[in-house]
């Protein structure tokens, strides 16, 4: 997230304390719920190009929007605003340039009973509305989203209602001039829709099989792990699960993961964690390499290549699959990209899993 200001001092020489907002997002102390997006993380500011220093500072708590999901889920997200303090000097009559940047986990919410289990919406908070104690309006501005991930089909901008303008699948923008922002002009942004996942069935067969039905709004998806690998050898079964690691000396470019489908089904998407994750220790993931690039082929016949970007996913990142339509057997990935780990080369992939989209919604049997 990057955010650049013009601003200029009407009056005499100055110490201007400036505060910019941050949404960050707390454990619901009524349930079990976890909620992801805590603070925002490489915040950096600077004014005419020179860095500045900032503190944080306490804002008050406030209940989250209720959301729900089917008939079986209903959660909230506790809302924590806080604020960067920053303090810019200005001369007499002297415009500076102010430039910001962090990146920003989305927020969402993760709730389970027994094996069936909800995620919220993931979604992207910018609060404009400070800016209506400024003295006098935002002369003018311009607001541009880009969507990086696979599905710019399920992204919504939720407020401020019909502000952006649509420029391609991937890109909204918003120019204004003379803007007293309201809190109706605050953007919120899902970035990946809500979804409920329970198990195909609880008999000890359905789950060998690693299997789950996904809900999502009118999608029907099977989300299915019941393949044999042929060069991952962690074992499945393990409690305490490992990534695989390509093992040759070097990043491994050119090596590859080969999946044989036991259920040859038409793919939505395939599903990756493409480095050394584990949960408590998130330093595992940058110590490592993380794929950066990598070449799929379906059935050996249908190639692409997918370029993944290097961030720490909590959820899988997804790889649509495009233009081919038919029963997948095998799949076969090559990396052919990295990042670079900050202590070791070995290039890792902690999940894999495979994604069909289904013509009707499937019967389930949920927990409770």
């Amino acid at each position: 997230m990057e955010v650049h200001y013009r601003m200029h001092n009407t009056g005499p020489k100055v110490e201007q304390a400036f505060f910019f907002p941050v949404e960050r997002w707390g454990k619901d102390p009524d349930t079990n719920t976890d909620a992801k997006g805590g603070d925002i993380d490489h915040y950096q500011i600077s004014s005419d190009g020179r860095d500045l220093k900032s503190t944080n500072l306490p804002g008050a708590k406030e209940e989250g929007s209720e959301m729900a999901s089917g008939q079986f889920w209903q959660q909230g997200l506790h809302t924590i605003k806080s604020w960067k303090k920053s303090v810019i000097p200005f001369e007499r009559n002297q415009t500076r340039e102010v430039a910001i940047s962090y990146r920003a986990r989305y927020a969402e919410s993760d709730e389970s009973v027994s094996d069936d289990s909800h995620i919220s919406d993931a979604t992207f908070a910018y609060s404009l509305s400070p800016a209506a104690t400024w003295k006098g309006p935002i002369g003018k501005g311009k607001i541009d989203i880009n969507i990086l991930h696979a599905e710019p089909e399920d992204v919504l901008i939720e407020k401020p209602k019909d502000r952006f303008r649509k420029v391609s699948d991937t890109h909204y923008e918003w120019t204004f001039e003379n803007l007293k922002p309201k809190l109706s002009d605050d953007i919120r942004i899902i970035a990946h829709s809500k979804y409920d996942s329970y198990p195909t069935g609880y008999s000890e067969e359905d789950f060998s099989r690693h299997a789950s039905y996904i809900l999502r709004g009118n999608q029907y998806f099977l989300g299915k792990r019941n393949y044999d690998v042929v060069n991952i050898k962690a074992n499945p079964q393990r409690e305490l699960q490992t990534p695989w690691a390509e093992g040759v000396e070097g990043d491994g470019i050119g090596e590859s993961i080969t999946l044989d489908v036991k259920r040859p089904l038409p793919l939505y998407a395939l599903l990756i964690r493409p480095g050394y994750y584990d949960y408590d220790r998130k330093d595992s993931w940058w110590k490592n390499n993380r794929v950066a690039a990598l070449e799929v082929t379906l059935n050996d016949e249908h190639s692409f290549t997918e370029t993944i970007p290097d961030e720490r996913f909590d959820e899988p990142y997804v790889i649509r699959v495009r233009d081919y339509t038919k029963p997948v057997s095998k799949v076969r990935l090559v990396i052919t990209g990295v990042h670079r780990g900050t202590q070791f080369r070995d290039t890792c992939i902690s999940l894999v899993q495979l994604r069909a989209a289904l013509s009707q919604k499937p019967e389930i049997q949920p927990a409770r």
